[in-house]
């Protein structure tokens, strides 16, 4: 009977060790700044880094082997990463002032990556589904970039240089891939696929350009360039 019980509570113990086995760093340096941190699940990792003065980090966690990297240096950078799911992974690099960057996973193998160098930058990434993929890179002043996937192996870039460029990237289905460049000033670019393994890219070189691609069914490709 004692061994029995203390086979048990081996077992016991060591199902409640492995579902406690998150891991959660934050590193301030400054005055004022927030960090908080959620984890429910097991072997989820989140490293949050902050320097300066009153950044914000909220980063919640469901789940299993869920990533989330934040890394913030400047004045009120507001950073929010969610986590459904396992497996998601999630970087947040933010250096200036006023940047925001929200993050939401849903479903198993996502990545995400943000980086926002500037001011008034605010970047949206919003994955729903498995193995979805998407990066926003943001230079200068008051651009905006908003990605939306469901589905699944879809893949979105968004790189933006200059000021006040805004950027819609919306893809449902699988192995949809869409890219999107903007240097220059007020430019405005949305992409929208509904489908299977459509193709779409955008270059913007300038000032003032609009673009809208709209793409239904499968196999489709768009390129669109604008100069001035």
């Amino acid at each position: 009977m004692k061994k029995v019980i203390l086979s048990i509570s081996a077992m016991l113990l060591s199902v409640v060790g492995f579902a406690q086995a998150n891991v959660s760093n934050v590193d301030q340096v400054g005055f004022l700044n927030g960090a908080l941190v959620a984890q429910v699940g097991s072997s989820n990792d989140s490293d949050v880094y902050q320097i300066g003065l009153a950044n914000i980090s909220i980063v919640a966690q469901v789940g299993d082997s869920n990533e989330t990297d934040t890394n913030q240096g400047g004045i009120l950078n507001i950073s929010t990463v969610t986590q459904d799911g396992n497996s998601n992974d999630a970087y947040v690099g933010q250096l200036g002032l006023f940047n925001v960057a929200t993050t939401a996973q849903s479903g198993d193998s996502n990545d995400a990556v943000t980086g926002q160098l500037g001011a008034f930058n605010s970047a949206s990434t919003i994955q729903v589904g498995n193995d979805n993929s998407a990066t926003t890179l943001q230079f200068l002043v008051g651009n905006s970039s908003d990605i939306y996937q469901e589905g699944e192996f879809n893949t979105a870039g968004v790189l933006q240089f200059g000021f006040n460029n805004s950027a819609s990237t919306t893809q449902l289905g699988t192995y949809n891939d869409s890219s999107t460049w903007q240097l220059g000033f007020d430019n405005s670019a949305t992409t929208m696929q509904d489908g299977d393994s459509n193709f779409a890219l955008t270059i913007q070189l300038g000032d003032s350009h609009i673009s809208t691609i709209s793409q239904a069914g499968a196999g489709n490709n768009a390129i669109v360039y604008q100069s001035n």
